[in-house]
């Protein structure tokens, strides 16, 4: 009897490897010409800007930069602030074992800790310890089998193949600039030292055509004045903005993802009508980092057998990776932290951010628990201070659980944790209260398997092996028969034992149920 097996491709992913690891970066940057020697560092800071990621056998190299921002206090005057900047040069290399340029990279980094060391008064080396994470994912192509066609009596068992795997992904960049006045009531600017910037009141949506986004840039600017009673001053604006990303939304997904982020590009003081610098040109990009994942579902022939005939296949086996479930969740939260030095007004407050540092991830059942804490860090002024630019860092533990569908121990579980519309007030005189949102995204991804047929061969059964059947058995249902199992143990089929018991074809039989079955004799 000839077999004809209808088959189709079918992509699927496989994650090759996964590799976290630390760099430690260190260069010596020089006072700029012009500018007065160096008695003390108030405040040190960085942001890493990668060029290029190439993929070679075994490794990922990546190129770019660590741009960094220093405000000191010159020789013999304490009450100037100065700012420098540098960059450390990055270029280096993560080992992957079996990568190679076919494969999709993810690639990310942070900045784990920054120190600085004095060399003399026109040097300063400065070190910084990187984490970089790669995770590496490969594209295979699997012959499924998805119908089976002879002239016999072939019977066979269909079987559901789902596969969750990325599809879209890019970045839209939106520039923002404005010209910002500085507050009445506050002194004009002698030199800008550092500029902060960060996103409120996002709003993210998806339609059938694009994915729309809009917040509000707030922008915290801190200066040197001419005025000595302030010689230091943050003047706070807000910027709102909006934009899209032109993507499709096919049937087929299931689940996206938009994240916004926002960098400083160009900042300048320039003077207003009347001669004095009290305008801030500024000019910002805000990005918008978006991917999506479809959902497709393929109907494949699980099994086969044929009544009256031997049938023997032969399989092969291949695992992928699959995206078993998503989940979000966002939590509002209330923290206090406390300032050795008391709590500044909140005028003088330059900055407040929050680096969430997780610890743990702990999976119990369908449920997972996330825990970390989070690298609360305050930038003030305190001109009644010798080191006018303060700096308060404190630990925040958080926890958040989820339930996850498809979780188990050996599932690669991969949590993202940002912190959103950070707020800070005065709680008393040493207290500062943060009103802050965390946002957690949460993919769980699995290691499945599908059986493909590569040969189905069919051959008659002799009288002797045909005699063996009963020629009419009353059968008792056990836990996991189900119609399939019995037709195929009993040589006949599915549609002979529902015609004769008057069942469903779709009912489930239930444990003890009696069942007629005759052996079928003609085929």
């Amino acid at each position: 009897m000839s077999v004809e097996l209808i088959r189709k491709q079918m992509g699927l992913n496989e994650m090759t490897r996964r590799e976290n690891v630390q760099v430690v970066k260190e260069r010596d940057i020089i006072v700029p010409d012009g500018k007065p020697d160096m008695q003390r560092v108030l405040y040190l800071d960085g942001d890493i800007n990668i060029d290029q990621i190439d993929v070679q056998e075994d490794r990922v190299v990546y190129k770019g930069q660590l741009d960094t921002t220093i405000l000191y206090v010159p020789q013999n005057n304490s009450k100037e602030i100065y700012t420098m900047k540098g960059s450390i040069p990055l270029e280096d290399f993560v080992i992957l074992d079996g990568v190679d340029s076919n494969q999709r990279i993810a690639f990310n980094y942070n900045i784990e800790h920054m120190h600085w060391n004095i060399l003399n008064e026109r040097k300063l080396n400065v070190k910084a310890i990187i984490g970089v994470g790669v995770e590496a994912t490969k594209p295979k192509e699997v012959e499924i089998v998805t119908d089976v066609r002879s002239e016999g009596p072939i019977q066979t068992s269909a079987g559901i193949m789902s596969v969750v795997k990325p599809s879209q992904s890019g970045t839209e960049k939106l520039i923002v600039k404005d010209e910002l006045t500085i507050p009445q009531g506050k002194p004009s600017i002698a030199e800008i030292l550092k500029l902060h910037t960060d996103i409120k009141e996002e709003q993210i949506k998806r339609t059938d055509n694009e994915i729309l986004y809009n917040g509000i840039v707030e922008i915290c600017t801190m200066y040197t004045s001419q005025d000595e009673d302030k010689p230091v001053e943050v003047a706070k604006h807000r910027i709102p903005f909006s934009g899209s990303s032109d993507i499709t939304k096919p049937q087929e997904e299931a689940y996206w993802n938009c994240e916004l982020s926002v960098k400083p590009t160009y900042v300048q003081a320039s003077p207003d009508y009347d001669g004095e610098d009290r305008i801030v040109e500024v000019e910002c990009i805000v990005e918008a980092k978006y991917s999506t994942f479809d959902k497709n579902d393929e109907t494949i022939v699980a099994d086969v057998y044929c009544p009256g005939k031997k049938v023997t296949m032969t399989n092969t086996e291949a695992d992928y990776m699959n995206l078993a479930s998503k989940g979000t969740a966002r939590a509002s939260k209330k923290d206090m932290i406390t300032l050795d030095n008391g709590a500044p007004d909140t005028e003088q407050i330059f900055s407040v951010s929050l680096k969430p540092i997780i610890d743990e991830k702990q999976v119990n059942g369908d449920k997972l628990t996330v825990s970390g804490v989070l690298e609360a860090k305050v930038v003030y002024i305190d001109p009644e201070n010798m080191n006018m630019v303060q700096t308060a860092v404190e630990m925040i533990p958080f926890n958040q659980e989820f339930v996850c569908e498809g979780i188990s121990k050996d599932a690669y579980v991969d949590v993202k944790v940002q912190s959103k519309d950070v707020e800070v007030s005065s709680y008393n005189k040493n207290d500062l209260m943060i009103d802050y949102t965390l946002d957690y995204v949460v993919n769980v991804y699995k290691k499945d398997m599908v059986q493909t047929i590569n040969q189905i061969n069919v051959e008659d059964m002799d009288k002797e092996e045909l005699a063996n059947y009963p020629s009419m058995t009353v059968y008792a249902a056990k836990k996991g028969d189900n119609l399939w199992s019995l037709a195929k143990r009993f040589n006949t089929t599915v549609q002979d034992i529902v015609e004769i018991n008057d069942l469903d074809e779709n009912t489930a039989l239930n444990f003890g149920q009696k069942l007629i079955i005759l052996k079928k004799t003609k085929f």
